[in-house]
């Protein structure tokens, strides 16, 4: 696999979920990347991401969990930044960007902000 663009967090490097998906988007023609809400509530959403290959068998899955006003950009958006850590995160179980780490960089960068 070509070497995917990383940045540095706390000493480690880490992929982001946009390289990862322009990656898979150009590798992997034929293949999808859906996502769907399995859960949302008051406590915030789940969103479970698959990736399918050309024969519509799912290869790879991840789930993102968010908590609406849990930070700045969740007030207005935390069903968009769940959908894109759970890109992230099925990227990641397919084998993209996991050179040392599965978590995104947009994943650890979140953590970090929301401890």
């Amino acid at each position: 696999m070509n070497k995917l663009k990383t940045v540095d967090i706390k000493g480690k490097a880490y992929v982001t979920v946009n390289e990862r998906l322009k990656y898979f988007r150009e590798k992997f023609t034929g293949y999808s990347l859906t996502s769907e809400i399995t859960n949302i509530n008051e406590n915030g959403v789940i969103i479970r991401s698959s990736i399918k290959n050309d024969a519509g068998i799912e290869v790879a899955s991840g789930l993102a969990h968010e908590k609406q006003n849990s930070s700045f950009i969740n007030k207005t958006s935390f069903i968009e930044n769940c959908e894109t850590s759970s890109w992230g995160r099925c990227l990641a179980n397919f084998g993209i960007g996991v050179d040392s780490n599965v978590a995104s960089a947009d994943e650890v960068a979140n953590a970090i902000k929301n401890q």
